[in-house]
């Protein structure tokens, strides 16, 4: 079964852009346009619905400039209803945006976009063909950079060019001389998608708004192209990162490697139960007894601190101490958050885990 091509648009007071796009998707590259969606304002929506009380804007619903077109070049009308699902205007509340211009607007659009694009490009059924040609600038900045972040190999990005004397004289050309003046040109754009590969799995961008996904993507490309790596020295009980170093505590070590060496096995995150368990005091206790011999507790605290396991209380205190160590470590909150202990809340329980790859640590 073939993918499903959907075409994208930003509309304002100028929705011919939309025909024009159609018609050199359909008649000039060949490529059957199957369903619509248009990313607008109010105001663009009562355009696109021929309803816009304005002289310069035009008076004929789209979807019958659509019909139109299909039938006068014999191509499959894609599917499109003059309802919320295809005409998608940004809320807040009950409030619907009018217009982008202020601060508040482009914090409203971007995100309903970013929302929406995400979920289309979530469905492998389906091809993605955005077109940035209509609506204010901004408009068509925010839809080109919603696909650079979650756009796929498959989708594309386009930008339709006419002459000036030419500009939405009519909703789509009805001569081989008019079709001529239109082009459409594909955008090569940066896909940022495969950095963003564990957020997408993990569902963590589900909830972020416009701002929030741009700061994780800033991360995450800038900790793709940093060279850093977290030395362990069992030793010294010390960690090393770059030219400066810390020493932890006996007990304080064993927890962060015993977090390390649970990674490198494939345990990523691990929790409170798994934690206080007896089975990881009996761990901590032999590592401290290999390693640091002079620190380790007689036979009956050994056996007592078994039989109990290491308490949630001790734990989260000596988790607290480390993580502030790190912190001082490692001067620059987004490389130190990819090395400390951090929780998480899942189905009322809390996981813990270490973000950094494996890669990024060496045991000495």
């Amino acid at each position: 079964m073939r993918q499903k091509n959907i075409l994208v648009c930003v509309s304002g007071l100028t929705p011919q852009i939309i025909t024009e796009t159609l018609y050199c998707l359909n008649v000039k590259k060949k490529i059957q346009v199957d369903e619509l969606y248009i990313l607008t304002t109010a105001r663009g929506r009562d355009v696109i619905l021929g309803l816009d009380k304005s002289s310069s804007t035009p008076k004929s619903p789209l979807k019958k400039e659509i019909h139109e077109l299909c039938e006068f070049y014999k191509i499959k009308k894609p599917k499109f209803e003059n309802n919320d699902e295809h005409i998608i205007v940004a809320k807040e509340e009950s409030i619907e945006l009018y217009d982008v211009r202020t601060d508040k607007d482009n914090i409203l659009f971007p995100n309903k976009v970013m929302d929406f694009i995400r979920k289309l490009t979530a469905d492998d059924n389906k091809r993605i063909f955005c077109s940035i040609s209509g609506g204010r600038k901004t408009m068509s900045v925010h839809l080109a950079f919603a696909l650079s972040i979650f756009g796929r190999s498959e989708d594309k990005l386009y930008h339709i060019l006419t002459s000036e004397e030419n500009e939405f004289k009519d909703f789509y050309p009805k001569t081989k001389k008019d079709g001529d003046l239109l082009e459409m040109a594909e955008i090569p754009f940066v896909r940022l998608r495969t950095i963003l590969g564990k957020e997408l799995k993990e569902d963590i961008l589900n909830f972020y708004t416009y701002d929030q996904i741009v700061k994780e993507t800033q991360k995450s490309v800038r900790l793709l192209s940093a060279q850093y790596e977290l030395i362990i020295d069992i030793r010294r009980r010390e960690l090393k990162f770059k030219n400066n170093k810390i020493t932890l505590e006996p007990m304080e070590f064993a927890f962060y490697y015993f977090f390390v060496d649970e990674k490198i096995k494939g345990n990523s995150k691990i929790n409170i139960y798994q934690i206080t368990s007896s089975e990881t005091a009996k761990i901590i206790c032999d590592f401290l007894f290999e390693n640091y011999r002079y620190y380790y507790l007689n036979s009956e605290k050994r056996e007592k601190l078994i039989k109990s396991g290491i308490g949630a209380e001790i734990f989260r205190s000596k988790r607290s101490k480390i993580n502030k160590k790190i912190e001082e470590l490692i001067n620059d909150k987004d490389l130190n958050d990819e090395f400390i202990i951090k929780s998480e809340r899942i189905y009322a329980d809390t996981h813990y885990f270490i973000n950094a790859d494996i890669n990024k640590f060496k045991i000495i």
